[in-house]
């Protein structure tokens, strides 16, 4: 038996399972976020690693849908908190189909600072 074809699956699994800490620890301090993560919220960020999303496109979804809601949040009643990382899964979908600039992706990170 081939020693590296048998490591193949341990380094993917790290690998998979860095990707999902990673995640995980964005959406926890991601703003608007209650900050809770749920076995759900796990599998999903699961998901997104075996559709090989890239992290990046995760987390600036992240920063548009957090900037989205402070923008609401300034003019209205603010919005409860968010409970769940599918809350995510549009903005998502978003990012890869329609990936924002560099300029406004800061705008919105100034944007989010500010509302701290």
């Amino acid at each position: 038996m081939n020693v590296a074809a048998s490591q193949r699956p341990d380094e993917t699994e790290v690998a998979r399972e860095r990707y999902v800490q990673k995640l995980l620890q964005l959406y926890r301090e991601t703003p608007g976020v209650a900050g809770r993560v749920r076995p759900a919220d796990r599998k999903l960020a699961r998901a997104l690693y075996d559709r090989n999303v890239p992290l990046y496109a995760v987390a600036d979804a992240f920063i548009v849908a957090a900037a989205r809601r402070a923008r609401h949040n300034s003019y209205s009643t603010p919005l409860p908190q968010i409970q769940c990382l599918h809350y995510f899964r549009a903005p998502i979908r978003e990012m890869l189909e329609r990936p924002p600039g560099y300029r406004e992706l800061e705008q919105l990170r100034h944007l989010l600072l500010s509302q701290r």
